[in-house]
C-alpha cells in the first residue's frame, strides 16, 4: 500500500484547491480530482468543480489513463483561459490515487476481503466519490482496502457500507497512512436522486467507526 504521509494536509482539505508561496512569489497549487484525456489533450476537474486545461499535456507521461483519480500539483498560467475552462495550468507533478468500485460482499470473496482493524482518519463525499484517508499497522506485506455492501438488491433509501481491510497476516509494527477513492455510481437508483449511506469500519482498540452521509446524484 502506498504511503501518503507527506500529503495529509491536502487530503483533509481535498475539496479545495490549495496553494503555497514560493520564491519570487510564484504560486504552486495542488488539488484532488479526476483526469480526462480527450483528443491529445488533458482536462482536470477538481473535486470542488474547477475545470482546468493542462497546457503541458505532453509531459504527463504515458502511464496515465482517462478517468484516473489523481492529486495534481501545478502552476496557473496568466494567459486568458480557453472558453469553457476555469484555469489554464502547467503540471509539475502528479500522484496517482487508488480508485475502486463498491463491492458486493459475497461468500466467495469474504476471505479475500478480510475484516482486519484500521484507523479511519477522514472520510468525505465529493460528487460521486467517497474519499478515505486511513492508517494501519504494517510491515513487509501488501494490504488491501475495500468498501463493501451487503449482497442482493441495492436499497433505495439507506445503504449500509463497510470499510474492509485485509492485512494479509502482516505482523508489522509500523504505522502507515493510505488514501483511496471509491466510486459510488453503482449505488444510484431510479426512485430518487439521493440515498443515505451508513459507513462503518472496525478500528483498533475494539472501536467501531460510524458515519452517515447523504449521497446526492
Amino acid at each position: 500500500m502506498r504511503k501518503y504521509i507527506w500529503i495529509v494536509a491536502i487530503l483533509i482539505s481535498a475539496y479545495l484547491i490549495t496553494g503555497c508561496e514560493k520564491e519570487e512569489e510564484e504560486l504552486y497549487y495542488s488539488a484532488l480530482g479526476t483526469l480526462y484525456l480527450v483528443n491529445d489533450s488533458a482536462v482536470f476537474e477538481s473535486d470542488n468543480g474547477t475545470l482546468m486545461l493542462v497546457d503541458n499535456y505532453n509531459k504527463l507521461g504515458d502511464a496515465l489513463q482517462d478517468l484516473d483519480r489523481v492529486i495534481l500539483y501545478f502552476t496557473i498560467l496568466e494567459e486568458n483561459y480557453p472558453a469553457g475552462f476555469d484555469l489554464l495550468i502547467d503540471v509539475y507533478d502528479i500522484e496517482d490515487v487508488l480508485y475502486k468500485p463498491v463491492m458486493e460482499l459475497t461468500e466467495e470473496i469474504t476471505d479475500s476481503i478480510g475484516n482486519d482493524e484500521l484507523d479511519v482518519t477522514t472520510v468525505w463525499l465529493a460528487k460521486d466519490y467517497l474519499n478515505l484517508y486511513f492508517k494501519y499497522f504494517g510491515g513487509s506485506k501488501k494490504h488491501y482496502i475495500n468498501l463493501v455492501r451487503r449482497p442482493g438488491e441495492i436499497p433505495t433509501d439507506t445503504i449500509d457500507l463497510e470499510i474492509r481491510h485485509n492485512d494479509n497476516d502482516d505482523a508489522g509494527s509500523y504505522y502507515y497512512s493510505g488514501f483511496v477513492t471509491f466510486d459510488l455510481t453503482s449505488l444510484r437508483n431510479e426512485v430518487s436522486n439521493s440515498v443515505v449511506l451508513r459507513i462503518s469500519a472496525r478500528e483498533y482498540g475494539n472501536i467501531t467507526y460510524r458515519e452517515i452521509f447523504t449521497y446526492t446524484y
